[in-house]
């Protein structure tokens, strides 16, 4: 395959707003670019990168346009590489797609780890020992004594030959559930978790990533005292991929909410997937970098129903990206009421103030989903509501 070269001059744009669906992204070859983005809220970012950069590529795989404008502030050699070529790119050039997993993992770490605002790695001298066992201990406490099972088994198995510490492991673990943890030698394996049964925890070291053929996966991160729900996962999902890509640990816990068959991966196999494989989880990470952003922006709306349906927007967003303001379908969320709480961190105080949201007739609640009877009037009604919050009205 040959990489098509465009020359930008200095000062000239590569392209503006991103008010359209780009159909292919970019590689800096040599010289520098500026790229300016505003979010919804009118905050802008400006940054400069050089030499290596790749830039459009989550606006080319979730067809989702942005408020990003991109500007050649030297003379530049860009690379460009259309959508469609992506898996003879990576038959031809595989250390430039596993180059893009490497980089856009680690954005998304970052990206997760400012969801939250708790990071356990901010020192690179972590005592990880200590780690471990602070994450167990919060997790005893939580009542979720699988989790600190699942890790202490875990790290039981990173220490071997070390008496005194594997004996002070398993003296916790006689106080708690046995569980199972995964090993195969084999590069892809089908399996199946039984409902929650705990997957992997945040902080495990990971040699593997997972599918979800069928069934649900929540994801879950320690938060100060409690836990946040980060995200549902369901069919076709890609997770657990950033700890291979990166040989960091575990940045989440995923556990199964409902009797599941997973697809796992195993590390030594990942550059040896098939080419649809590996273009499918740049396309998972890339959706997963855009609505974490978008949940970050969510959560300095300061007005809970202006939250709520902003929240909700951004999931239409991601599952429509091109969806017309006329458009009176129907849209079925995959989680409950109590879950969207979890995940924007909203308690039953709160309720009152999203009474409007509880009470629109447009929205059908059930016991594990959210049914939007017409997507136009539901985000007809999210515009209104964040733009007088916004404003301050709300």
């Amino acid at each position: 395959m040959k990489v098509e070269t465009k020359i930008y001059k200095k000062d000239s744009f590569i392209y503006l707003d991103g008010k359209f669906n780009l159909k292919e992204f970019y590689i800096v070859k040599s010289g520098n670019i500026s790229i300016k983005k505003k979010n919804e809220l009118n905050q802008i970012t400006e940054e400069t990168k050089g030499p290596g950069y790749i830039f459009g590529i989550i606006q080319t795989l979730t067809g989702i346009s942005d408020n990003e404008t991109v500007k050649a502030i030297t003379d530049c050699e860009i690379l460009v590489i259309p959508k469609e070529k992506l898996e003879q790119l990576y038959v031809e050039h595989k250390k430039i797609i596993l180059k893009i997993l490497s980089e856009y993992s680690e954005i998304l770490r970052n990206l997760d780890k400012e969801l939250v605002k708790i990071d356990f790695f901010t020192d690179d001298n972590f005592d990880r020992e200590t780690k471990v066992f602070e994450i167990a201990k919060r997790y005893v406490l939580e009542n979720q004594k699988e989790k600190a099972a699942h890790l202490l088994k875990s790290f039981l198995m990173e220490i071997k030959g070390n008496s005194a510490l594997e004996n002070k492991i398993l003296n916790i673990l006689e106080n708690l559930p046995d569980v199972e943890i995964f090993k195969s030698n084999d590069i892809i394996t089908e399996k199946i978790f039984k409902a929650n049964t705990v997957v992997f925890t945040e902080f495990e070291m990971g040699n593997n990533f997972f599918i979800i053929k069928k069934g649900k996966v929540k994801i879950t991160k320690l938060k100060h005292n409690k836990e946040m729900l980060l995200a549902i996962l369901s069919e076709g999902d890609i997770f657990g991929e950033m700890s291979i890509l990166n040989d960091k640990p575990r940045n989440a816990t995923a556990f199964v909410i409902e009797n599941s068959e997973l697809t796992i991966v195993d590390k030594k196999g990942i550059d040896k997937l098939p080419p649809p494989l590996f273009v499918k989880i740049l396309y998972f990470l890339t959706r997963r970098i855009w609505f974490v952003q978008q949940q970050i922006i969510c959560n300095k709306i300061s007005a809970p129903i202006a939250q709520i349906y902003y929240f909700l927007t951004a999931k239409i967003r991601l599952a429509i990206p091109n969806i017309k303001k006329d458009d009176d379908k129907t849209f079925v969320f995959n989680f409950s009421l109590q879950e969207l709480y979890e995940m924007l961190d909203i308690d039953k105080d709160k309720e009152e103030k999203i009474k409007e949201f509880l009470t629109d007739k447009n929205i059908e609640f059930s016991d594990d989903s959210i049914k939007i009877k017409k997507t136009s009037h539901f985000l007809d009604k999210a515009s209104f509501y964040f733009t007088r919050s916004n404003l301050g009205f709300i």
